[in-house]
């Protein structure tokens, strides 16, 4: 083949690749409550194509959600949150490590003997990600947002709890005026700690913690937050999730809840000022 038409193909390739990159680069910010089953998984996409990985679901199924919201030449993760080293958390981002260039990992650094967190880890150190045990004030920002934790309060590198759910993120996500406020497996112990500092919990959406389970989501806390909308992440179980007093609470404050279990992948997006919600039920066309 004659040098000048190798020029030319590989010209054109480029072309194609920005021009599809400026094409479907994002408009607003995508916030994605994926539908694993009982377990969490967020994906977050910003306008600048990054990727933020919230938990993973309990099995490899989030390969296959986040290959239809990712496009191929943006195959990478730019910040994974593990909340907490609960398998319904943990195990899918194991998958995720395995498959996906990983740039950052935020995680609480708490002891654990589970050998799936011991893999999460290891690969984290064979692929030399950048990872940080992170507590109160530790933020993350990207253009016209920013992620803040709430909590844990301190540095809980190698400490074990006997409950899991104890040491669980929390944080908040800003976008311009737009708050979403992402409990983890967090307890009302956790919800009371985090109204007793005075914490900004005021948010237009919640992620229900723990998927709805009876020992989270008090009335106290649900009466700081605010929510427009409530968020519950649950599959089939066996646990009784979503507790009836959960949404009890949620239906006295006056939120539209909305659960992966019924409506499948659950999106929203925002330019910062408005916030839309795209409601992909199953076997049915969106509606906007």
């Amino acid at each position: 083949m004659k040098k000048w038409l190798i020029f030319v193909i590989g010209g054109v390739l480029i072309l194609s690749l920005f021009l599809i990159y400026y094409f479907s680069s994002e408009k607003n910010l995508k916030i994605i409550f994926l539908n694993v089953g009982q377990g969490d998984a967020i994906l977050i996409r910003t306008v600048k194509g990054e990727n933020i990985l919230i938990d993973g679901g309990p099995n490899k199924n989030i390969i296959f959600k986040l290959d239809s919201y990712i496009p191929f030449y943006e195959r990478k993760i730019d910040l994974m949150i593990l909340t907490h080293p609960d398998p319904d958390h943990l195990n899918g981002l194991v998958e995720v490590l395995k498959r996906y260039p990983t740039r950052k990992v935020f995680y609480n650094g708490v002891k654990d003997n589970d050998l799936i967190y011991s893999e999460f880890l290891k690969i984290i150190e064979e692929k030399k990600i950048e990872k940080e045990v992170v507590w109160l004030g530790k933020n993350f920002e990207f253009k016209n947002g920013k992620i803040e934790i709430f909590y844990p309060f301190e540095n809980l590198s190698g400490l074990e709890f006997k409950n899991d759910n104890d040491s669980s993120i929390v944080f908040k996500l800003t976008y311009g005026k737009i708050r979403i406020l992402f409990t983890g497996d967090a307890t009302k112990k956790i919800e009371e700690k985090l109204i007793e500092n005075n914490l900004d919990l005021e948010a237009e959406i919640l992620k229900v913690a723990h998927h709805g389970s009876k020992d989270s989501t008090s009335l106290n806390f649900l009466e700081k937050v605010k929510p427009i909308y409530a968020i519950i992440s649950v599959g089939e179980n066996k646990f009784g999730h979503p507790s009836l007093r959960v949404l009890k609470n949620l239906e006295k404050i006056k939120t539209k809840v909305l659960r992966t279990d019924q409506l499948d992948d659950i999106i929203f997006e925002t330019n910062g000022v408005d916030l839309k919600l795209k409601n992909y039920e199953r076997n049915r066309i969106p509606s906007f």
